[in-house]
């Protein structure tokens, strides 16, 4: 799941997950097996629920499916005042991305995204432009403890293109899948700071962060 910082009234991208909130490695054995349940993740703003965030897994022989969805509105007496949706397809082979095919509605702005691999290289098209990318390729979907990585991140919900670093920071109880967890709290910092915890199987339980109006935006695992 992507998990972009949104101004007040201006973008808010998932997260995973575009977020992210990631790393390639998703054949991460307990971390692997969690994952076959159905992540939901109610989304807050500032304490006040504005969305969800869905994957669902899916084994297709040699192949993980993940199907990614997030629908977040933020209304001002009846009117909404923005919209976010997001709907996007990942298939993993062991520890490698496949493919990617997502489509954004970012309040009036619109992506269209795929990434390939092919022989040797990946292929990533966001709204008809097309690169070429050498892999291996990491996104911004975090839905798994083995996905963190350092460096370069792509977004999987947008055109952007993110380094950052990852620092463990310790153990913690939150407030997640309806009561007190014991979590493994990371930091991203870089050109995109995030908060993410991990439960003791690896999956992940929540994100957070702020954006520049010092909004505080979380993903809360149900």
């Amino acid at each position: 799941m992507g998990f972009a910082v949104p101004p007040a009234r201006s973008r808010l991208r998932a997260l995973l997950f575009t977020a992210a909130v990631a790393g390639p490695c998703l054949a991460g054995l307990a971390a692997t097996a969690a994952a076959e349940d159905p992540m939901v993740f109610d989304v807050l703003r500032d304490g006040s629920k504005i969305g969800e965030h869905r994957l669902v897994f899916e084994r297709e022989n040699s192949t993980l499916k993940v199907s990614v969805e997030t629908d977040m509105a933020v209304k001002f007496a009846f009117l909404t005042v923005f919209r976010y949706e997001h709907k996007r397809i990942e298939r993993w082979h062991g520890d490698e991305l496949e493919s990617l095919a997502g489509m954004t509605y970012d309040d009036g702005t619109e992506y269209e995204i795929s990434i390939v691999r092919k022989e040797g290289h990946y292929s990533r098209t966001v709204n008809g432009t097309e690169e070429e990318l050498s892999g291996p390729v990491a996104i911004d979907s975090w839905w798994s403890k083995d996905r963190l990585s350092a460096g370069k991140l792509f977004s999987a919900d947008s055109d952007s293109v993110y380094r950052v670093r990852s620092d463990l920071m310790g153990k913690e109880t939150i407030e997640a899948s309806g009561g007190q967890v014991e979590a493994e709290h990371y930091k991203l910092s870089g050109e995109l700071d995030r908060d993410l915890w991990y439960g003791p199987t690896g999956e992940l339980l929540k994100v957070q962060y702020q954006n520049a109006a010092g909004e505080t935006f979380e993903f809360i695992r149900r």
